[in-house]
């Protein structure tokens, strides 16, 4: 599904974040004011605010369903749009339930879950609160079940930002060291046009990665052979395995284990593709030199 927002710029979807951490930092200066009376009429203006740009918005969808041949596609072009979509969420407008576009963002990821060996089932959703499981993450690699809880998260929070809270069962327990290490998604516009059996390097939040896709899925790992040290980039993948210059060799479609020696395997950075937006996700306080020393 293409995402009209991005159009492999991720600027308006990073302006929009940014204008919505303002407002909540504002709304809690609003809340922190010791008048009774002035806090009750900040709140009355901001009701009345987005009541006035809600029935706009519902006039805009009525207008565009209702313009005949292409309408309904220019109309679900804007429910799916990420910008729009959550101004519709905020509104009450969004024609898609909660538990539709949980289960939406379930099936996005789910090929990605897969092709690391995992799987994620939604176990319930009662009053805005959900619980999910994660299944099979690879046991050998220590990476892959943060890594999908990473990637599920990440689908979740952005399809359904009016979900109230939800837990995973199965999911590994962070490192200490990168416990408080919030991940940062980053857009990878060049790993959209990957062709099948394609390899390339990408330096995001200044740690070297490298993209490939292998079976229709597309993976991220860091760009270091963990055997020999060498960049995997200088390498090459044929049928699914990515082989260093040195000649060590990884599964990409198997959580990037090596198929000749268990103990070796690539560290995996989660992903997320949806259209014409490609996202990867590093922690946001590590520096090129401490992933290359990781």
């Amino acid at each position: 599904m293409n995402d009209p927002s991005t159009n492999g710029n991720s600027a308006p979807v990073d302006e929009m974040n940014r204008l919505g951490r303002r407002v909540q930092e504002l709304m809690e200066q609003v809340e922190a004011l010791p008048d009774t009376p002035a806090r009750a009429l900040m709140h009355e203006c901001i009701t009345a605010l987005l009541g006035f740009y809600g029935i706009g918005l519902d006039r805009i969808l009525q207008i565009v369903k209702r313009s005949g041949i292409g309408g309904q596609k220019a109309c679900d072009d804007l429910i799916h749009d990420r910008i729009v979509s959550g101004m519709l969420l905020i509104h009450g407008l969004h024609p898609a339930s909660l538990e539709t576009r949980l289960l939406e963002a379930i099936e996005k990821i789910r090929p990605y879950m897969q092709s690391h060996g995992g799987n994620v089932e939604l176990l319930s959703l009662v009053d805005d609160f959900a619980r999910l499981r994660l299944e099979g993450a690879c046991k050998t690699c220590p990476s892959s079940a943060v890594t999908l809880e990473l990637a599920v998260r990440h689908a979740i929070e952005e399809a359904c930002p009016d979900l109230i809270g939800f837990e995973v069962e199965g999911a590994a327990a962070p490192a200490a060291a990168e416990s408080h290490a919030a991940p940062e998604w980053k857009s990878v516009p060049d790993a959209r046009h990957l062709q099948e059996g394609g390899l390339i390097r990408s330096v995001v939040s200044d740690v070297p990665l490298i993209l490939c896709k292998a079976g229709g899925q597309l993976y991220a790992y860091r760009d270091r052979c963990p055997a020999c040290n060498l960049p995997l980039h200088l390498g090459a993948l044929a049928d699914g395995i990515l082989s260093c210059r040195a000649g060590h060799r990884f599964s990409v479609r198997n959580a990037g284990l090596s198929p000749d020696d268990s103990h070796l395997f690539l560290e995996p950075v989660p992903l997320v593709a949806g259209g014409e937006s490609v996202e990867v996700a590093l922690p946001a306080e590590r520096t090129g030199d401490e992933a290359l020393a990781h």
